[in-house]
């Protein structure tokens, strides 16, 4: 009641109040009290002091805030801080975002999950072939390693075939390597990675 009264006549005042009763509050409560009023944005430094206590509901509702004002900045350090959240619910609405550093974000958080190939697909539909790299490399799997590879060599970018043979070195088979660089001609950028 207090809440709402707040909320009626003083709600400049708002945050102060939840800062006091922050101790004795269910932050789960308050959150859904907020998300039913509409009201989230109001309290949002009083979202981002009690998110130490890593509640699922204040994450999820913090997290969607950062989507609608587009901090994706604020977003990614919520993301690595508190995981309690539903991460693969997160990414799927990510995924499509207008904004590429909220796919990015999906990306990550697929990576997260342990999908490498969502992860490393979302990246090659994004040209984010810097992160590509790095996820084909991190997974630890062959053929996902070598699928980054041939995608390069079918979209006629050289550097980062060369780039990806650096950075998953230990993935890649020699044989491969050497008959892809020599059907596509472009034994000198394979060259490294053979000595």
């Amino acid at each position: 009641k207090a809440v709402q009264f707040y909320l009626d006549f003083r709600p400049m005042l708002l945050n102060d109040l939840l800062q006091v009763l922050s101790p004795r509050l269910d932050h789960t409560r308050a959150v859904s009290f907020f998300l039913k009023t509409n009201q989230v944005p109001l309290v949002k430094p009083y979202l981002r002091s009690v998110q130490k206590n890593n509640n699922k509901a204040l994450n999820e509702a913090l997290n969607n805030l950062f989507i609608e004002e587009e901090d994706y900045q604020s977003l990614r350090a919520s993301i690595d801080a508190y995981d309690n959240f539903d991460n693969i619910a997160l990414a799927q609405s990510l995924e499509k975002h207008e904004l590429i550093e909220f796919r990015r974000i999906a990306a990550y958080l697929y990576k997260g999950n342990n999908r490498w190939k969502q992860s490393v697909d979302l990246c090659k539909k994004d040209k984010l072939f810097k992160d590509a790299m790095m996820y084909a490399g991190e997974s630890r799997q062959v053929e996902i390693a070598e699928d980054l590879i041939e995608w390069f060599l079918d979209s006629n970018n050289h550097e980062c075939f060369a780039a990806c043979l650096f950075q998953c070195y230990d993935l890649l088979r020699p044989d491969v390597i050497m008959e892809l660089a020599w059907r596509h001609n472009i034994i000198d950028f394979a060259m490294p990675y053979m000595i």
